[in-house]
């Protein structure tokens, strides 16, 4: 002998809460695709997009001679230039330096004395 379990009809309640459950999933089915859509449209955008560099200086606008002073002995360890400023790194009687000079008017604009801190053990 089988019974037979009859399935009820779901109830106005029941169906309701199903709808909503419906509408809830495919929209955050869609904001899942949208969000995703954006990341990948940032990408390309920074991807595509040209870096940002410092202005050129025009040739002309830069003075042709310069002179830059650096402590007696100087040995100068490397130059590196942004624009239109020149940092130049020097070792002078043991002790280490970084001057900053701007080419447009030829004058000195920062002196950075290096102290190295001796090793903690």
């Amino acid at each position: 002998m089988q019974e037979r379990v009859e399935a009820e009809a779901p109830s106005a309640d029941e169906l309701r809460l199903q709808r909503n459950l419906k509408i809830i999933v495919i929209a955050l089915g869609v904001l899942l695709f949208a969000g995703l859509a954006v990341i990948i449209g940032r990408i390309i955008y920074l991807a595509s997009r040209q870096p940002v560099q410092p202005p050129v200086v025009a040739v002309e606008a830069l003075s042709t001679e310069q002179t830059m002073q650096l402590p007696a002995g100087a040995d100068v360890r490397s130059i590196s230039l942004s624009g239109d400023r020149l940092a130049v790194h020097y070792i002078a009687a043991g002790r280490e330096g970084i001057a900053v000079l701007d080419l447009k008017n030829g004058k000195p604009l920062a002196r950075v004395g290096i102290e190295r801190a001796a090793p903690t053990n």
